[in-house]
């Protein structure tokens, strides 16, 4: 429908919150607002908070999409994030053993203290993985240049500039929205950061094309974990790719960084992007850094026509 913003259910890392989610990536939604309407979700289990983000955000509720990886703790996850996603109850109820509930929490107090954030689940790795096709940072640059009029600094993509968090504070256009409000079935794509991101391409694996998703946005995040309950991640060389156009949003200091290439692998090579930045475990902040994610998720969605 032609001026419809696409829609991403943007999903946390372990020991935050959807409210926590909308503050780390605010400046890159923030920058999106015009293309993206963005709704939050949270984890299926109440969880003790993730080191460090307590001082951030004192006496909120924390969650985590699974303490451990168990079969039910996996279907409780994936089920939920079916429900929300697809339109076909009979799909969702052949994920889950049970219904299970949203978790409901309040929305009404818009942060101002962001901060970096290093949140939760860092995966860890020490095997060698693939070599990474990344998307040029130039043409991403010049793709938001080319929206942007305030743009046209030169990039050297093997020079990064050092930046400075974002200057400006937008108002939010994406907006919390905890428990959802929108019928089933209503988004394009999904925005996940750490466990979320283990979360959401489980799913994937398992329903696939079933779900109406077109995009996936994901941030320092692992692999899944063998919905089965083994309490091993997927293997990449026996996992069928994932046919999804994807970006990929890594951080050269994270040290998962293995594990996030390896998570890249598990996704079809047709449409994707992978970007790797010099950040830790944690959303993108620098404004440098920012609009080059942005570029990447505006030309992702252009070419979904």
């Amino acid at each position: 429908m032609p001026g419809s913003k696409f829609r991403l259910l943007a999903l946390h890392g372990k020991g935050t919150s959807g409210r926590i989610m909308k503050a780390q990536i605010k400046p890159l939604i923030d920058l999106l607002g015009d293309v993206l309407e963005v709704h939050y979700m949270d984890g299926s289990e109440a969880s003790a908070p993730y080191q460090g983000i307590e001082s951030i955000f004192p006496k909120e509720p924390y969650y985590a999409w699974y303490q451990q990886p168990t079969r039910d703790a996996l279907h409780l996850a994936h089920s939920r994030l079916a429900e929300q996603l697809s339109p076909s109850p009979a799909l969702v109820d052949s994920l889950k053993p049970q219904r299970a509930k949203m978790v409901a929490i309040t929305t009404n107090l818009e942060r101002g203290d962001l901060g970096v954030l290093t949140p939760p689940e860092t995966p860890t790795s020490a095997t060698p993985s693939f070599p990474p096709s990344r998307t040029s940072l130039n043409t991403l640059l010049a793709y938001q240049t080319s929206l942007d009029k305030s743009a046209g600094a030169h990039f050297n993509s093997r020079l990064l500039a050092p930046g400075i968090d974002t200057p400006l504070s937008y108002p939010s256009t994406a907006g919390v929205r905890t428990p959802l409000d929108l019928e089933p079935g209503s988004y394009d794509g999904m925005i996940c950061f750490s466990q979320g991101c283990a979360v959401s391409t489980g799913l994937l694996l398992e329903m696939g094309a079933r779900l109406p998703v077109r995009l996936v946005i994901l941030i320092c995040g692992g692999r899944p974990f063998d919905a089965k309950g083994t309490m091993e991640r997927v293997k990449t060389t026996s996992t069928t790719r994932i046919e999804l156009p994807s970006i990929h949003i890594h951080g050269r200091q994270d040290a998962g960084l293995d594990e996030s290439r390896k998570l890249a692998s598990l996704y079809s090579d047709r449409g994707k992007q992978v970007i790797e930045l010099d950040i830790g475990h944690c959303p993108p902040r620098r404004s440098w850094d920012v609009k080059v994610v942005a570029a990447a998720i505006r030309s992702g969605i252009s070419e979904l026509g």
